[in-house]
């Protein structure tokens, strides 16, 4: 190896974040109002929170 791993070498593909209820978690951006607005939503149920920790 050719000398030390940056972090972000180390991810081994993305890691799905599943919710509470079962379903994946995915993040969403809206323009609206003039700002950009971001929030988690879970595929299975429909469920928004502002972050992805909230449907976990």
């Amino acid at each position: 190896m050719a000398g030390p791993v940056s972090k972000n070498a180390h991810r081994e593909g993305e890691k799905a974040m599943l919710s509470r209820w079962g379903g994946a978690i995915k993040m969403k951006s809206v323009f609206e109002n003039g700002k950009l607005r971001h929030f988690a939503y879970c595929e299975k149920t429909g469920n928004t929170a502002r972050k992805a920790k909230d449907l976990m």
